[in-house]
């Protein structure tokens, strides 16, 4: 990785770096991390942070593949290579935001192969963090709720979603966010499936969330809500609607309008 960025090679996966390359590469403070071992091939896997300000680690690391923005990436890596591109990318972001300790103050250190770190004062601990997220499909007879943000391109829209605060169950989360985002009343809610998403570190747990009113009120998160018929989420999963570009098949807003759209 160089930065947020990925290298991935000519034949569209995770480039991999060799025992020739490797002692040539300047590390960047995250440096090397475990990643875990490959169930089949007992094969450890670990990810390479390099210094972003080094030249010569462009030079030397672009003679093996080309780096690509993580979300570039997501939209052609095989399921296994996207799985451990996520683990990498939430670990060396958890590693690159967390090098001080929160109750001292004083530098820590990463141990046990990057699964923690460890202040070299206190001594306190500290370990990767996952934030829970609630991304869910409202739905009311046969029509479906999409948003978009103001800052996304022309055309995008998506479920709406949100962080899961302190106090909160998963279905309480979900009503809150539908509320105060389009200031629709929800009413049963339940589970799909979940998917991790290393932006940077988020579980997103999917969800039907049943809506009570139809009425759509604005408040400042969203430019535009609206309420879309079956056929015309159909057409947005075939890249067919005149006004709503196809989503990001993988993601969860798009696995959730695919699966409702198609009545699974």
């Amino acid at each position: 990785m160089l930065g947020d960025e990925i290298l991935v090679g000519d034949d569209q996966t995770l480039a991999v770096v060799n025992n020739s390359i490797l002692p040539q590469i300047i590390l960047s403070d995250t440096g090397l991390l475990f990643l875990g071992i490959e169930p089949q091939t007992k094969r450890p896997w670990f990810v390479i942070s390099a210094q972003e300000n080094a030249p010569e680690n462009q030079e030397l690391l672009q003679t093996i593949g080309r780096f690509v923005p993580p979300r570039e990436a997501l939209s052609f890596l095989p399921p296994s290579d996207l799985a451990l591109a996520g683990r990498a990318l939430s670990l060396n972001n958890w590693h690159q935001n967390n090098r001080f300790c929160a109750c001292c103050g004083t530098l820590t250190i990463s141990t046990a192969g990057g699964e923690k770190r460890e202040c070299i004062s206190c001594e306190r601990e500290y370990f990767p963090r996952v934030d829970p997220a609630v991304i869910m499909m409202v739905v009311k007879d046969d029509a479906c709720l999409l948003g978009r943000n103001a800052s996304w391109p022309e055309g995008v829209y998506s479920t709406l979603a949100g962080f899961v605060e302190p106090g909160e169950s998963v279905e309480e989360a979900c009503r809150r966010e539908v509320m105060e985002e389009v200031g629709i009343k929800i009413g049963d809610v339940s589970y799909a499936f979940s998917q991790p998403w290393p932006f940077p570190h988020s579980m997103m747990i999917a969800l039907v969330a049943q809506a009570l009113s139809s009425k759509i009120t604005l408040e400042d998160e969203l430019e535009d809500a609206r309420w879309f018929s079956r056929k015309e989420a159909i057409a947005i999963v075939n890249g067919t609607h005149d006004q709503v570009t196809q989503p990001f098949s993988r993601a969860s807003s798009g696995v959730l309008l695919r699966n409702w759209a198609l009545k699974k």
